[in-house]
């Protein structure tokens, strides 16, 4: 069963995935995927895995592992989950190559969704860093 989660930025596609994931989970998380992919340079996953006990057909996630022309459209990925985290981070680690990935518990969802808003570790931005207007405007006052 799936259900997506309403974010506050464009580029994130956020989803809860529970009980045995069938084929219209697949189909509407590629959907919901393919369609990011279109309207955003990159695009960030936060996956709220609960109490998910199979993929069926297994296969077929495996599949979603995306092509060369995918590999770098996600950025990051945010598992919150409180199975077992070797589980989800291996399958995830096979659909998202190139991606980032954090896992977190259940009771920290929060804390994954400021993870996978933030860009606190993109080196060069944030306070102080010479992307921030008013350490710019500092530096030119001396």
């Amino acid at each position: 069963m799936h259900d997506f989660l309403d974010l506050p930025d464009p580029n994130l596609v956020g989803i809860t995935l529970s009980d045995t994931l069938t084929e219209d989970d697949y189909e509407a998380f590629t959907s919901a995927l393919e369609d990011q992919f279109a309207a955003h340079i990159t695009t960030r996953v936060l996956l709220v895995m609960e109490d998910v006990d199979d993929w069926a057909p297994e296969e077929r996630w495996e599949d979603l592992a995306f092509d060369v022309r995918h590999l770098s459209d996600v950025d990051k990925v945010a598992i919150v989950s409180d199975d077992p985290w070797e589980r989800w981070l291996e399958k995830t680690e096979a659909l998202f190559p190139m991606s980032t990935i954090q896992t977190y518990d259940a009771a920290d969802q929060e804390e994954a969704l400021d993870w996978i808003r933030g860009d606190m570790d993109v080196p060069g931005v944030g306070p102080g860093s010479s992307s921030d207007p008013e350490a710019s405007f500092a530096d030119q006052d001396e």
